[in-house]
């Protein structure tokens, strides 16, 4: 299974074209929020809401169901204990800090693909492509000026 994960894009919608364009048969496109727009007019980006998406009716987080196990995906980097224990949650995505991070803590995979607009960390145009089978979680980041 091979997903394209991107935040934190506020706005930057050419950016998420491009990437569309650029990986056109992923298994799933996801998108940690802060999308500030429309989320019909990014799809087939999977959405949650961010914190700057204020009128947005987007669910706050997703659950997903991957051959390496439950993924679970919110804006915030704070995962809920009770939905970890209560999934069996093996992979985090998030975003809000708009740093790139990837992580293994307590058998759970944290990963932040960093931010499509207005980086933290030097990484511009910052998104990673996850590839997941049964047994390994492989997390690669790109940026679109590389």
């Amino acid at each position: 299974m091979k997903l394209l994960i991107v935040s934190d894009s506020h706005g930057n919608s050419a950016a998420l074209d491009e990437l569309l364009k650029k990986y056109p048969n992923m298994d799933l496109y996801l998108h940690a929020g802060d999308l500030e727009a429309d989320a019909q007019s990014i799809r087939p980006f999977d959405c949650v809401r961010g914190n700057c998406d204020y009128f947005s009716d987007l669910p706050e987080r997703r659950i997903l169901h991957t051959p390496y196990g439950t993924l679970l995906m919110q804006h915030r980097p704070e995962p809920p204990v009770n939905i970890i224990k209560e999934y069996k949650v093996r992979i985090f995505v998030y975003g809000h800090t708009h740093r790139r991070k990837y992580e293994e803590i307590n058998g759970i995979i944290y990963i932040n693909p960093g931010a499509i607009s207005f980086s933290r960390d030097g990484h511009e145009l910052s998104y990673s492509i996850v590839e997941i089978s049964e047994d390994k979680v492989k997390v690669n980041f790109y940026s679109l000026l590389d």
